[in-house]
């Protein structure tokens, strides 16, 4: 009887440690979802964020390649206008100004 009874007390209490166990494990998976959720979140969140950055990266390099085609222009004229001026008898070209020492 006394065997009976030890025995059941341990059913009875590795019932309850168990409960318990499962209890923290369920709460545990509730949060681990909802981190999942958020990370997921965030990361759709980034993703809108990269395709908008890389939107605005490929109008910046248009934009750097119509004024670098500019910039080519407007020294074509400049060469343009001095090999004009300097054909011109008595005349002198202009004076192009010094560039800094650390451009």
């Amino acid at each position: 009887m006394r065997i009976v009874h030890i025995a059941g007390t341990a059913v009875l209490a590795g019932s309850l440690l168990l409960a318990g166990c499962g209890q923290e494990i369920k709460k545990e998976n509730e949060q681990l979802k909802n981190q999942l959720q958020a990370v997921q979140k965030e990361n759709v969140a980034l993703r809108g964020e990269a395709t908008s950055l890389k939107a605005d990266l490929d109008g910046l390099r248009k934009q750097v390649e119509e004024l670098t085609k500019q910039r080519q222009e407007l020294e074509d004229q400049v060469k343009a206008a001095e090999a004009k001026a300097a054909a011109r008898p008595g005349t002198k070209p202009p004076l192009r100004p010094r560039k800094p020492a650390g451009a």
